[in-house]
């Protein structure tokens, strides 16, 4: 029998599809240095119960932070390939120039030293063809450490969640699907989409 192991990415979009299933025994891929966020950009916003129904934690300004400012920087382990055994939900792959820095590693797991940022969650860009206004955050990948950055794309008020998108390959329609989550993103921009729900990244 023919297994397909996916590995889903929250942070850069990144989906993996791989033929096959790694040996029981099989020892996880080789792991390298942990590069830490910069905390000084963490005092700038908290984790909290995010807004968004069944989403968890999610990412919150503490201070105004003004369009084109560095919300945080993404940090975490670099791992040289996903450990399909185990994967990480909070997986990010490094920019190709990245690699010449390096080397061999090509991927950052951002899930127990990944820094505030690690936490934002997804709006829609695009509802039913409408833009939504509701992303205020982008992701820059660079080629120098720290790799991964988050930038305001608008002001951001004190209280005010922090949305981003993760990007094209990302596996949205799971929890997208969710009617509660449809409702609340539909609800914000006052559509109707019981009929039709179609969004972009």
């Amino acid at each position: 029998m023919r297994v397909v192991a996916v590995l889903v990415s929250v942070m850069l979009g990144f989906l993996i599809f791989v033929e096959g299933a790694p040996a029981q025994d099989e020892p996880p891929p080789p792991r390298g240095p942990i590069l830490l966020a910069n905390p000084t950009f963490d005092l700038r916003t908290v984790i909290a119960p995010s807004q968004i129904p069944n989403a968890g934690m999610g990412l919150f300004a503490l201070q105004p932070i003004k369009a084109g400012e560095v919300i945080g920087e993404l940090g975490g382990q670099l791992i040289e390939e996903p450990d399909l055994a185990n994967p990480s939900a909070y997986l990010a792959g490094l920019p190709d120039c990245a690699f010449e820095q390096i080397p061999p590693y090509r991927y950052l797991d951002s899930k127990d030293h990944g820094g505030h940022v690690s936490r934002a969650n997804f709006a829609p860009r695009v509802i039913n063809g409408y833009e939504t206004n509701l992303q205020n955050t982008r992701i820059e990948r660079v080629c120098r450490q720290p790799y991964v950055l988050f930038m305001a794309t608008k002001d951001i008020a004190p209280g005010e969640e922090i949305w981003v998108s993760y990007g094209p390959d990302y596996y949205y329609d799971g929890f997208m699907s969710l009617p509660e989550v449809r409702d609340f993103f539909c609800g914000l921009v006052q559509l109707d989409c019981r009929e039709r729900f179609e969004f972009d990244h």
